[in-house]
């Protein structure tokens, strides 16, 4: 009968390599200390299936100390050891015997081993090997080469399998995986994968396979995913549908251009005809109303008019100008008109609107302060006030920046 066990843990503060584990099958004549001891090596913390009443033993090391050689003046460690043996039954381990020695190298000494016999005597293997149910991680002391796909793996990134001379280093569960290339079966489902959507698995059997599957979550075997060529022939159709679309958008803006270039035409020939009509009509009268209004800067603004005029004959035109003047000044009063050299006249109003947009804000220039040196925070003149700037820089500012707080000013 087969019983499923679990491996003893290392202790808390001991140290993996120190400390082994194996099943006591029986003891090598003419042989001491631990290589008397023959059994299948396990892993502490593994999930193992063996046979009922099998003989597991523990031995644990730990550094108590440190000791000079005699002879040679080197210092060593010294260690002690504790050696314990359960037997493997339906309930898990049971522990048979334990025993702490002072000193390591009494552990397996001719006591220990005619206990290990006696025991051997009263509970013989049965035979069968060692199954491995669940691995735990042994991480890798030092940096090494997988056993599996021959990439480095970094220390304490991946497992170790085996003991001494004869451990081997692997990626932990899984190798990394590869890219896979466009149109190879899926090992899975079978149909034609795309690069982007699949990936090479290492398959951990035998000496090792790499297979073409699809990703985990795409869930191939439930859903069977478009094969390339059908996914070709789907992004063909979408290069193909979009070049038309773009074609039907490039035949619209020549529409939408053509339009607009015959109704400027159309405007152009009208303005045209107006001004040619209008041109010996003198004016009767004016209606003016005002569409913007800005400032420039410096008391200075800008406004755009539109005017209604009424000729000789009856009929009306509209005109527009851009004026600049000073607030408070730039009319009359009587005629409407402003002051020589400030309006411009338009007979259209996309020009007067940008002759109008033209005209930009321009703020007065900073004039310096008379009487004492320059702000350190503004550079006019009248400094007068010591201050700390947001940095605790120390400065001296003028009467208007002394009424900001500290972290308004800066001196740097």
């Amino acid at each position: 009968m087969t019983v499923t066990i679990t491996v003893p843990a290392v202790p808390a503060g001991h140290h993996p390599a120190a400390c082994w584990r194996r099943t006591l099958t029986r003891l090598k004549s003419g042989e001491s200390g631990g290589r008397a001891v023959c059994g299948e090596w396990l892993h502490a913390g593994d999930t193992v299936a063996v046979p009922a009443g099998t003989l597991v033993l523990a031995v644990d090391k730990t550094t108590t100390g440190w000791d000079t050689h005699y002879r040679t003046g080197e210092r060593y460690p010294v260690k002690d050891a504790t050696v314990t043996v359960y037997l493997a039954g339906p309930d898990g381990l049971t522990e048979l015997w334990t025993r702490h020695f002072k000193h390591a190298k009494s552990a397996f000494g001719a006591g220990s081993l005619k206990k290990l016999a006696r025991l051997l005597e009263q509970y013989p293997a049965l035979g069968g090997s060692v199954t491995v149910v669940e691995e735990v991680r042994r991480p890798n002391l030092k940096p090494g080469t997988c056993r599996w796909c021959g990439t480095v793996v970094p220390a304490r990134c991946g497992h170790t399998v085996g003991h001494g001379e004869d451990a081997q280093v692997e990626d932990w569960r899984s190798c990394p995986p590869r890219r896979a290339v466009s149109g190879t079966p899926c090992a899975l489902c079978g149909v034609t994968v795309c690069a982007d959507d699949a990936e090479l698995v290492l398959v951990r059997e035998g000496e090792g396979r790499w297979e073409t599957r699809h990703r985990s979550v795409m869930r191939c075997t439930e859903y069977p995913p478009l094969s390339w060529e059908e996914m070709q022939q789907q992004r063909q159709a979408e290069r193909e549908a979009e070049r038309k679309r773009q074609e039907k958008r490039e035949k619209d803006r020549q529409r939408r251009q053509a339009r607009k270039r015959e109704k400027q035409a159309a405007e152009r020939a009208a303005h045209d005809a107006e001004q040619e009509r209008i041109k010996d009509l003198a004016t009767v009268s004016r209606a003016s109303r005002e569409l913007y209004d800005k400032g420039l800067g410096s008391g200075r603004r800008a406004r755009l008019l539109e005017h209604t005029d009424t000729l000789e004959d009856g009929t009306t035109t509209t005109r527009w100008s851009v004026e600049t003047y000073v607030a408070g000044s730039g009319w009359n009063g009587e005629d409407y008109d402003p002051d020589p050299g400030q309006a411009e006249h338009y007979t259209r109003l996309p020009d007067a609107r940008g002759a109008y947009q033209a005209l930009k804000f321009e703020p007065a220039p900073l004039r310096r302060r008379a009487g004492g040196p320059p702000c350190d925070n503004c550079e006019r003149s009248g400094a007068r006030h010591t201050r700390y700037d947001s940095s605790g820089i120390k400065g001296t500012v003028c009467d208007h920046c002394n009424q900001d707080e500290d972290f308004m000013l800066s001196f740097a």
